[in-house]
């Protein structure tokens, strides 16, 4: 059932956008507070859905967000492969559903070759939700350890859809592959988004600074992966500034220049 007493928030210029956070995860108590936080501080964000309970609450507290809800739904690789799709098809078709998924692959924590047979076979039914509806799809990805292995059958899969003329807009949330990688996900026309960990890693460095402007997102993945000065504590979507200003601090461009593209990226992308 949705919230009765839907809030209009008076909503502040955008300022930062989060392309990926989970107010449906560990803030039951709290979530109103946390989602007014983040509009207290120009930052709007997409709720995103990571199985069916959790893609049943996004949506309600977009509702209960008002002009400044926005969220997704669909079934992580790891955790939906026992739901009725049907349930998420229905929850897609709302218009506060900005996206499918996340969904993908991941196989850190699959070993098992039946069950990656079955994420993959999960992955093409959000596929073709996301291109039926024209919306975007959210992409989780990752690879066993040591490896590429997941990118790798995941590009093809993108690569057979896009030769169909069926492949959606989609974002590799929280990507942690190399230059190489990225690069045959953004030649099929993909963003790539990043988190927290970018404030005290350098792994991601040489992406962000060589990527396309206009292929490039913040994101928090709340309540995880917390920005320095917040890292080990949980994460939220007003945190999604110190991600975007380090964005900025490793981009050619001026600053003023990267956080404009950062909102009108995830704005484009998810077609606010």
């Amino acid at each position: 059932m949705f919230y009765s007493t839907p809030n209009t928030y008076n909503l502040k210029p955008v300022l930062y956008f989060d392309a990926h956070t989970h107010l449906n995860l560990q803030f039951e108590k709290d979530w109103q507070a946390v989602g007014e936080r983040a509009f207290e501080e120009g930052v709007s964000f997409v709720n995103i859905g990571a199985d069916l309970a959790s893609s049943q609450k996004a949506l309600e507290q977009a509702e209960f967000f008002g002009d400044g809800g926005f969220c997704s739904v669909g079934l992580h690789p790891t955790d939906g492969r026992l739901v009725d799709f049907g349930e998420i098809t229905t929850l897609a078709e709302d218009p506060k559903v900005v996206a499918i998924g996340e969904c993908g692959l991941d196989y850190f924590h699959c070993a098992d070759e039946p069950e990656r047979r079955a994420q993959v076979e999960l992955f093409k039914k959000h596929l073709d939700l996301a291109f039926v509806l024209n919306k975007p799809l959210m992409v989780h990805c990752r690879p066993s350890v040591g490896t590429f292995d997941a990118y790798e059958d995941l590009f093809q899969i993108l690569r057979e859809y896009q030769d169909l003329g069926k492949l959606p807009r989609f974002n590799m949330h929280f990507f942690v592959g190399d230059w190489l990688m990225a690069q045959k996900f953004l030649a099929l026309g993909g963003y790539l988004s990043f988190p927290g960990v970018i404030t005290f890693s350098e792994q991601y460095g040489e992406i962000i600074k060589k990527m396309p402007l206009n292929r490039l997102m913040s994101e928090t993945d709340a309540p995880f992966a917390a920005p320095v000065p917040f890292r080990g504590k949980r994460n939220e979507p007003a945190y999604v500034k110190y991600v975007a200003e380090k964005i900025a601090e490793l981009r050619p461009e001026t600053r003023a220049v990267v956080l404009a593209a950062l909102v009108q990226n995830a704005q484009e992308f998810f077609s606010l």
